[in-house]
């Protein structure tokens, strides 16, 4: 009731505005969230959008430049071998922290804060989104205020672009100080968060908003005076909210792409992500075993309609798992065409049940999922739709989970990588589900072979021709078919200067944000 009360308010006063060219708040940013704010910590917060707001208060050690590489955050050098930040046997990282920072209380940042937010993400009460990663650690010291010192268990090439980094989650650096305890999910510190960052919470109203004010002690200061984030529960609700200028920013649909273009008072930016749609076959249930079952499912999708009629032609084909974005994304591959007839000659009369399983909450895997239904059932699969809310898609075996329980077929969805191309890479036997994020179940003596050999080495030929041997081992066996490498589309008051998005996130740079 609060947000529609809201918005008919917004509404009245942009009646009255409407005409002027430039609109808004001077020195106000409001951003328009769809869907409800569960927590602020970031060790817990689960989504790409609850994790990239929690970057406008709490600051990794090494984020993301606007050339999509690793940058010096709160460290004064990203870690490299040739700088001394990586020890030559590659197991020893040394952060070397930045002077005079303060948090947003004016407390001092000293390397006694990311220690405590490691034990924090290592603390099994906390519910943290993802700690495997840090298991990796050996131990982690502090010589002094300003030296955090990593011993990794064994080699990790990828380590500084995802421990204490913005990667496909981000652990801002905590405040000790701020706690009693490494305990966090009751700690009073979240409901008025702050950290290092250049803002800090000032008001968090559940189901409405969330009100930030600079932090006094960030340098450069920030250009704005206030952030308010609107909790908006669809994009619809959202798109109509811009374009009565109640709201400066936020998502759009692809659907509304093409409309807001030709709004005038609407700057609409295209946003190349790391992110692949694809379709995960689950290999393990006895209709995907077979290698030529899986090709034919290729053979029978139609990619090219897919593309055009659900993503509207906004999202570029894609062909491997690691997108163009890397360096390691190998342009030699490319995906087995369309073709139902050799599907047909694939199944040899065979009918196989297929349970195309998807997130009903997601309209885009909906539209996908009804159009692969179709194309599975031209070329002889019994293509049955079993549409499951998050809560049941994502949940535990023992709790019913679908993914977790490999009570599926073909599973539409994407994954969304980091900064490291690694990060792309989730189809390790040691991944398979329930233990990882392997679903497919997928698993391949020369793909682990190749993972492992990237992962060790820190000659960055290795590396890529690992990566070339992994894509090309999943192009092979068809585990997975990639769909498109999602460009996401951001709308905005054209008044709104200095956003810089990246490829994983929008809010790294507000800083620079600016609405005169």
């Amino acid at each position: 009731m609060r947000t529609r009360s809201a918005l008919a308010g917004a509404l009245a006063l942009a009646a009255c505005t409407r005409l002027h060219h430039t609109w808004g708040v001077p020195g106000e940013v409001r951003i328009g969230y769809l869907g409800t704010i569960y927590t602020l910590n970031p060790v817990i917060a689960f989504g790409q959008r609850l994790i990239d707001l929690t970057q406008l208060y709490a600051q990794p050690l090494v984020g993301i430049g606007a050339n999509d590489r690793a940058i010096a955050v709160l460290c004064t050098a990203v870690p490299s071998v040739r700088n001394g930040g990586i020890s030559p046997d590659g197991r020893t990282i040394t952060y070397h922290l930045r002077r005079g920072v303060r948090f947003a209380d004016g407390v001092s940042f000293t390397s006694r804060d990311v220690a405590f937010t490691y034990r924090v993400i290592m603390d099994a009460r906390n519910p943290v989104t993802e700690a495997q990663p840090y298991h990796r650690i050996a131990w982690l010291r502090t010589p002094d205020a300003y030296t955090v010192r990593i011993r990794l268990k064994g080699r990790w090439a990828g380590a500084v672009r995802e421990l204490f980094a913005a990667s496909d989650y981000v652990y801002g650096i905590l405040p000790a100080h701020a706690f009693s305890s490494t305990d966090v999910v009751h700690a009073a510190w979240n409901e008025h968060p702050f950290g290092t960052g250049p803002f800090r919470v000032i008001r968090w109203v559940r189901g409405d908003s969330v009100v930030l004010k600079p932090n006094p002690y960030f340098r450069p200061a920030p250009h704005l005076a206030r952030i308010v984030v609107r909790m908006l529960p669809d994009e619809n609700t959202a798109f109509i909210a811009l374009r009565a200028h109640a709201i400066d920013f936020t998502d759009i649909t692809y659907e509304q792409v093409a409309f807001a273009r030709t709004d005038p008072q609407i700057r609409v930016v295209a946003v190349q992500r790391n992110e692949v749609d694809d379709l995960e076959l689950q290999t393990q249930s006895p209709a995907m075993r077979d290698v030529r079952v899986r090709r034919a499912v290729a053979f029978a999708v139609d990619r090219t309609t897919i593309a055009r009629a659900v993503y509207h032609s906004l999202s570029p084909l894609a062909t491997t798992e690691i997108p163009p974005l890397f360096a390691q994304h190998d342009r030699t591959i490319a995906a087995l065409p369309y073709d139902p007839q050799r599907a047909r000659a694939l199944l040899g009369g065979r009918h196989p049940l297929v349970r195309i399983s998807f997130n009903n909450a997601e309209d885009t895997y909906r539209e996908v999922a009804t159009v692969l239904q179709a194309n599975l059932s031209a070329v002889g699969f019994d293509a049955v739709l079993r549409g499951s809310t998050p809560s049941i898609l994502y949940a535990p075996p023992a709790q019913g989970g679908v993914l977790y329980d490999g009570r599926f077929e073909i599973d539409v969805g994407g994954w969304y990588g980091g900064l490291d191309p690694e990060a792309s890479e989730p189809w390790t036997c040691a991944n398979r589900a329930p233990n990882g994020p392997n679903v497919a179940r997928w698993c391949d003596a020369r793909y682990d072979a190749a993972f492992a050999r990237q992962a060790q080495s820190l000659d960055p030929r290795v590396r890529a021709a690992a990566f070339d041997t992994m894509q090309r081992r999943i192009h092979d066996a068809v585990p997975v078919i990639f769909l498109v490498y999602r460009t996401e589309y951001e709308a905005m008051n054209p008044a709104l200067h200095g956003f810089r998005p990246n490829m994983l996130y929008n809010f790294g740079q507000t800083q620079d944000w600016s609405l005169p």
